[in-house]
Parts: structure tokens; sequence; C-alpha cells
């Protein structure tokens, strides 16, 4: 069999966001595909009726661009499938009759639909929609949006930017449309976004998501919220301390649950899975006796529709289906009102990156080290595929497997670690070894498909991943160890675990090493390369390098990094901050070095890139500076396919050149 390629991009399909019909017979789920013709993405939506499965919408577009049907929502009683789609321009709702017949488009707003749910009778649908005329009245906020014809744009809120949008010129509201007429109401004003609307199981009154605070600009955080569709009366019913996300009401409305934690607006907390009862007021949380995050915090190259936290009752509004982090898993379990905690399933090393639950029926997307995921169903004790999109692919080609091990970090801790050996590797030959480094610092790797690294172990390398101190799946202790020490026992975690593996799998070369990482992992990459000579080449991959600038430069800047530098400010702390910036030591770095960035990268600025690519080529290192055009963050994960082929191309080569 032959290797894996950059190419086999365009022949990878990802299956997402299953969800099950009421009366539990039927399963949607989202195919996302890759169009090399394009330069992009499309998604369709697949049916399986309990015996086969099929095509269910073909996505057109009369200007033949890239369309998405995803999202995709059953109404109470399974007549209708209502779902996004981007076939006439924006995001809008479109509803499919089950029964037959074309879908037809319900929604028709200006600049589309982010989410929406239905109502109990089925006969209306709440969504959330941008609307850009709002602006306050004692603010020069109407000048914010780009105007063309000035040239120029007028910013005066101090978030306003945010990777993958751009700048920010309106606000989500919340509204309704009757299913019939298509009549829409919205009931929601205010210079805030809403999201996460919800009927009551009365129907009479919606919840949703907001942060009306005055102080929302330094801190926002979310609370839940009544509105009263008969007085028009809007009461808060939560207070979010912390996070507070994907809220769902039990099917008797006894109860609000949600994901969430008390911590305040960072990302080294242990989300829980929440509840309220709403007749007493009060609120608890049912994970107590679970010290792992609630959500799929695995992070990969290859999977797309995978929600971040999902929360689902059952339908005696007894018990509350959510996924959690473990280690490099992700699982699905279930949380009684009484703190009662079990894991429903699997029972193996794999990732759970969706799922939906009808009685006791669940549908879920499983994704493995060798495989992007594909949709499996579970009852009555049997667990079955009934999605098989990449197994004509991947039958013809040879991945590695990779083998977990631990190993003792800087203070003795346990640190678990992966390597994934060479394809095709030849009796007693050494190969050069790759560290690969995760971003966040608050994610995991785990056991699921990186196509990265299945091309680097194509080419002959090996590659040592671990998950140091900051990661996620380990415990709250665990993933707060990193914040105020950011470069220092992190980086030690990470190197111990390349020095372990060094010496317990013979065949690894120990003077070919080579590192790399991406956004947390970029910084990484930058502070060892700044400590050490051994390895011969580095890729930093949407990296930071400069924390102080970073602060002013980023979208979460100025409170993302002060919370992981330890509450530092900018003008009280300038000592502490440059500490930890890469920038400070560059003088030091004589490791050839291949920067790789976006150039609309928000999160992780363009000038981070520039700022060590300026270091280290004035120093005289063999630095080289990749710029992607169009791209941000997220280039790896959803970029232009093309570009995406180019990274790997420029990490690939990057290496080979250096490879003895």
């Amino acid at each position: 069999m032959r290797t894996i390629q950059k190419e086999d991009l365009y022949q990878m399909k990802f299956s997402g966001s299953p969800t099950i019909s009421p009366d539990g017979k039927n399963i949607v789920y989202v195919l996302t595909e890759v169009s090399k013709e394009e330069n992009g993405y499309s998604s369709s939506l697949y049916l399986h009726n309990g015996e086969q499965t099929r095509q269910l919408t073909y996505p057109y577009s009369a200007e033949k661009k890239l369309v998405k049907d995803h999202n995709p929502k059953w109404s109470p009683d399974g007549t209708y499938l209502a779902f996004l789609s981007n076939r006439t321009g924006k995001s809008q709702i479109w509803i499919l009759p089950f029964s037959g017949g074309e879908a037809f488009q319900l929604t028709d707003l200006e600049d589309g639909v982010s989410d929406f749910n239905w109502s109990p009778d089925g006969t209306r649908l709440t969504f959330v929609g941008k609307v850009t005329e709002d602006r306050s009245a004692n603010s020069d906020d109407k000048d914010e949006k780009e105007d063309e014809e000035k040239g120029y744009t007028v910013v005066t809120r101090l978030r306003y930017k945010g990777d993958g949008v751009g700048f920010y010129d309106g606000f989500s509201h919340l509204f309704i449309i009757e299913l019939s007429s298509k009549a829409v109401t919205r009931i929601t004003e205010g210079d805030f976004n809403h999201s996460g609307p919800l009927f009551s199981p009365t129907g009479d009154s919606i919840y949703y998501l907001a942060n009306k605070d005055d102080d929302r600009e330094l801190v926002d955080l979310n609370d839940i919220y009544r509105f009263d569709l008969g007085t028009k009366e809007t009461k808060q019913i939560v207070e979010g301390k912390g996070f507070l996300l994907s809220p769902d009401l039990s099917p008797d409305g006894s109860y609000l649950a949600f994901v969430a934690h008390e911590e305040g607006e960072i990302s080294s907390a242990t989300t829980g899975v929440w509840i309220h009862n709403l007749s007493s007021g009060e609120t608890t949380k049912l994970t107590k006796e679970l010290d792992n995050p609630v959500g799929n915090y695995v992070g990969v190259d290859a999977s797309y529709d995978t929600p971040l936290y999902q929360v689902k009752w059952t339908e005696d509004s007894k018990n509350v289906t959510f996924t959690a982090t473990v280690g490099g898993n992700c699982w699905i379990y279930e949380v009684s009102l009484n703190g009662e905690i079990r894991r429903i399933l699997p029972d193996e090393n794999v990732v759970i990156s969706s799922f939906d639950r009808v009685s006791t029926k669940l549908a879920f997307v499983k994704a493995t080290p060798l495989s992007p995921g594909d949709v499996w169903v579970s009852e009555n004790g049997e667990t079955r595929q009934i999605s098989s999109h990449n197994e004509e692919l991947f039958a013809g080609i040879s991945l590695s497997k990779p083998e977990s091990f631990i190993y003792k970090g800087a203070d003795g801790w346990d640190i678990e670690g992966w390597i994934l050996p060479p394809v095709n590797r030849k009796e007693n030959e050494k190969v050069p070894v790759v560290l690969q480094i995760h971003g966040g610092p608050h994610t995991a790797y785990g056991n699921a498909l990186h196509h990265e690294f299945q091309l680097l172990a194509a080419e002959g390398y090996a590659v040592v991943y671990t998950n140091p101190r900051g990661s996620h799946g380990y415990g709250d202790l665990f993933v707060k160890a990193c914040v105020g020490d950011w470069g220092i026992k992190d980086r030690e975690d990470i190197i111990k675990g390349l020095d372990y593996a060094l010496e317990n799998y013979d065949y690894l070369d120990k003077e070919q090493q080579f590192i790399t990482g991406g956004s947390y992992g970029g910084f990484m990459t930058n502070m060892v390369i700044s400590q050490t000579d051994r390895f011969k080449a580095a890729v930093t991959q949407r990296c930071i390098s400069n924390m102080y600038s970073f602060f002013g430069t980023s979208d979460i800047g100025f409170y993302f990094g002060s919370a992981q530098l330890g509450d530092v400010d900018l003008w009280e702390d300038e000592e502490t901050i440059m500490k930890f910036s890469p920038i400070r030591y560059a003088k030091n770095v004589k490791t050839p070095t291949n920067i790789i960035h976006s150039e609309e990268d928000l999160r992780c600025p363009m000038e981070q890139a520039e700022q060590w690519y300026i270091a280290l080529k004035r120093l005289g290192v063999d630095t080289r500076l990749i710029r992607f055009k169009g791209e941000n963050h997220n280039l790896s994960r959803s970029g232009k396919p093309k570009n995406r082929i180019k990274r790997l191309e420029e990490i690939t080569g990057w290496f080979n050149k250096y490879r003895a």
C-alpha cells in the first residue's frame, strides 16, 4: 500500500452533527467535503433510516459557489427538518418537508442566520441574526463599519475585532419567524450580543445567553435571560461567573442545564455540567465528582461540525448527557440530578466529537488515530457503524499507529505522550524525530487522526507529542499549572517527553531532532530554540514572540495574556511580561527556522511573526517567513485547501532540507 500524501486532503470527508428524529427512527448528519476546483469546502446532509444511508440534500448555487448545508434540527413532531444553508448567499434557515418535496428558504436576513431552534408546537422558530444598524446614542459606532468610499475605519470599542470575523460591525439579536407566513418579529434590543435561544416547553418564553453588564467590554461573561412572549418582560435567570455556554431546557421545564465554570474569563478552569432549578432559583454543579473538563478539548486537523460543548437531557428530565475529555480521549457520560456520574460509552481510546440522544438511542461521531470519524449508533447494548465515507481512501493507504507512553515531568508528575513511528521503517534503521507541541495551552492531543502527523510519518519521521502541564483532561490542578509559568516547567515537561522517547525507542536518531508547534505551540517552539541548539531545524506556526505587544494587538490579548501570565499588568509588570517573551532571548537562537503565519490572524497577529523573523534574520539565522494571504488563525484546520497543502509542504520541505 502507498503512504499518505498532502493531496489526500482533497479526498477526505468529514462527518459531524448527528441528530436523531423525535421518533428515533431516522438520523441526519452533516458530511463536509473538500473541493479542489473551488479551493474550499461544501457540506450536505445525509439520512440513515435504520437500514441504509443516503444523501438527503444536494447543495446547488446559481453562482456555482461552495454551498454548505449544516446544523440540522428536526421539528418536534418530525414533520420537518430545518437546517442552515448559504445556497442563496448568506446562511439562512431552510425547511425540508420530511414527507417529500424540495427544501424551501424560510429566512432572508441581510447578514444571515447563525443559530436557531424550534418552538414546541413546531409552528415557529427562534433564530440568531446580526443587526448592523444598532448603535448607542452616545458613541460613534455608526462610523465603526468600514466605509470603502471614505477609506478608513473609526474604532470606539475595546473589543472591536475577532479572529475569523474581522472588525465587529453590529450585534447578534434574537428573532421569531412563523413557519406558515414567514412573518418575522425581533425580540431583543441593545448594544450587546445574544445567543443560544430556546423556547420553553410551553412556548410562552424564550431563554437565551447575553452579557448586558456595564463592564462587558472588560469582562465578557454570559448570563441566562428569560423573555416572556406575553408580557415582553426580560429577566435574568442565571448570573455567569465564568464561561457559561450550551444551555438546554429539561423536557418538563423544571431545569436549565448548561456548561460552565465560575472562575471568570479564563480558559484554564475546568468546565462542568450545571443545572438551574427554575422554581427554587437554585444553581448546582452536577459534575462535582468529575475532575475532567466537560467538552471535547482534543485538537485535530481533520474534522468539521464538531461542537466543543454539548449537553442533552434525557426524556424523563432526570439525567443530562454530555462529553468530557479524559486524557487523550473524549467520552460520553451521563449525570443524574443528584450528581451520580457514569460513562455511557465507549470502552476504548477514541474521541467522540459530536452526539445526539433520543431515549436510549445514541448517535455519535467517533474519531480514532486512524480515522477522521464516522457516525455510529448505540441502542439496547448494540453499537454499529452507519457511515464509512473514507473507507475506500484509507483502504489503500498505510497509516502509522501511535503508541502511548507515560513519563515523569518537571515535578515528577505523570505526563501522557505518544510516538507515531515512521511508516515502512527498515529493520535497524535510525530515523529522525519531530517534536510536536499543541496550542492552547489549554487543549490536548489525543486519540484522533492528524493528517500532518501521518504525513511526517510517511516522510520517514517519528513524531513525538505530549500533553504537558496546562493541557486539559488531567484534572484542575494540572491544567492550571502552567499559568504564570509559560515556557518554564511546561517546557521542561515537553523536553522530558522527548528525552524519554529517545531513551526508550532505540530506532530514534538522537542526532536528528526537529521541532514544530502552532499558537501556544509556536510560542513554545520559539522559547525552546532560544534555550537549546539540539534541534536541527524548527517550524514555528501562528506563533507568539512578544507577549508585551500581544496584549495590544491580539483580539484576546489584553485579558487572555494577563490571565495566562499570572494576572500581570502592562504598566506594573513589564519585566515579568518580557521574561515570558521569546523575543528577549532571540539572540541565543541558532536553529534554522521556518515561520508560517496567516496575514489575517487576529489571535496571534502577523506582527508576532514579523518580529521573530526580523530578529532571527538580523542575527544571521537561516530563516524563512511564509505569509498566507486571506487566512486566519485556523489555517491548519479550515484554511483554503491549497493553502493547507502548501503549509504541509513547507513543514516537510524545511525538515527534509536539514535532514541527514
